[in-house]
C-alpha cells in the first residue's frame, strides 16, 4: 500500500464513498489526510499496514480501525447525501456532493494540495485531484477513507433501523440490518410484497417495484 501518490511534495487527502449502488438509505463518502511516513510513531507504523480497502475487512476489524484512523489522521470528515436529493439531482451528483461535504467536515483548518479520489468522478473545482481506479486498494489514504465511508453508512442505517418499533418493523421487511441497503435477494422479496418506503431511492428500484 503506497502512503503517497505525489511523493511528498503535495498534502494529499484521500476521498471514497460507500453505498453509491445502494437501493435504499443515503450514500456516504469519507475524507482522510495521512500524515508522511518520516512523522510516523510507533502508533501509526502498527496501523498503517491493517488499513486495506474496506470490502477486504471485516465488520469487527473495519470498526476497530475506524477508531486509530480518526485519531491519528491529521484530519478526517464524511459527508452523507440522502435519497431524496439522489432522487432530485441523479447519483452523479450526489456522489461528488457526498465528496464535498466529507471535505467541508475536515476541520482541522490543513488545506489539502491534491485531492485522491477513488474511481472516476472527479471534483472540479479549486484544488487539483486525480482519480485513482481501484485507488483503496492502491493508496493508504484513500483506503482510509474507504474504512471511514464504510463504518459512518453502516452505523447509520443500524441506528436507524434500531430507532423504535416502526423502524424495526421497516428493517424487518426489507432485511435492512443485514443488507445495508443493497439490493440483495431479500431486499428485492421485500419490495415486491410492501412496496418501497420511503428512504428507497426510487429511481434505483423501478425495475423491482
Amino acid at each position: 500500500m503506497k502512503t503517497t501518490y505525489s511523493l511528498g511534495n503535495a498534502i494529499e487527502v484521500g476521498i471514497d464513498e460507500a453505498g453509491r449502488g445502494c437501493f435504499w438509505g443515503p450514500i456516504c463518502a469519507g475524507a482522510v489526510i495521512w500524515p508522511p511516513e518520516e512523522e510516523w510513531t510507533d502508533d501509526y507504523k502498527e496501523i498503517a499496514p491493517q488499513i486495506k480497502d474496506s470490502k477486504k475487512l471485516s465488520e469487527k476489524k473495519r470498526n476497530s480501525i475506524e477508531h486509530a484512523i480518526k485519531a491519528l489522521a491529521i484530519d478526517w470528515g464524511v459527508g452523507f447525501v440522502d435519497p431524496s436529493e439522489i432522487d432530485e439531482k441523479g447519483i452523479t451528483w450526489a456522489n461528488q456532493e457526498a465528496f464535498r461535504r466529507a471535505l467541508s467536515a475536515c476541520t482541522s483548518g490543513v488545506e489539502p494540495d491534491l485531492l485522491l479520489i477513488d474511481g472516476i468522478l472527479g471534483l472540479p473545482g479549486e484544488t487539483r485531484f486525480e482519480c485513482i481506479p481501484g485507488g483503496d486498494g492502491l493508496y493508504l489514504p484513500i483506503a482510509a477513507a474507504s474504512i471511514l465511508a464504510k463504518v459512518a453508512r453502516d452505523r447509520w442505517v443500524t441506528e436507524w433501523c434500531e430507532r423504535d418499533t416502526a423502524t424495526q418493523t421497516i428493517a424487518v421487511h426489507y432485511d435492512l440490518l443485514k443488507n445495508k441497503g443493497y439490493g440483495t435477494a431479500k431486499h428485492r422479496e421485500g419490495l415486491k410484497q410492501h412496496g418501497p418506503h420511503g428512504m428507497h431511492r426510487q429511481k434505483f428500484i423501478q425495475n423491482w417495484v
